[in-house]
């Protein structure tokens, strides 16, 4: 089954950074690439949620439809369900991903 994934709107502005800084480091070609990436990733998302790495920070908490992707060096964290897939955030792999999923949580 193929369910909708939704960009929610807290994670836009993750991605318009990623965005940014990747054409302002790399240029518009690369950027292409990378956005072909994450719209593939995003598709494969909405027929196989499951298939993401699970989350143990928020599986401890009982949170277990949880996911992370990654698209090089940005990981992708969704929620799903049997109808669709959330979008909650889009963070480099070089950012503490756990103050940054907390400040999120408490933000939200």
């Amino acid at each position: 089954m193929n369910r909708k994934v939704i960009i929610l709107d807290v994670a836009k502005p993750d991605y318009r950074e990623i965005k940014s800084s990747v054409k302002n480091q790399f240029g518009e070609t690369v950027w292409n690439e990378v956005n072909q990436e994450f719209k593939t990733t995003i598709f494969n998302m909405g027929l196989t949620p499951e298939a993401g790495k699970v989350i143990e920070e928020l599986n401890d908490l009982g949170e277990g439809n949880f996911r992370i992707r990654l698209v090089r060096q940005t990981r992708i964290v969704y929620e799903y369900d049997d109808k669709q897939v959330l979008v909650h955030m889009f963070v480099h792999t070089k950012r503490d991903f756990r103050t940054h999923l907390m400040k999120r949580m408490l933000n939200t």
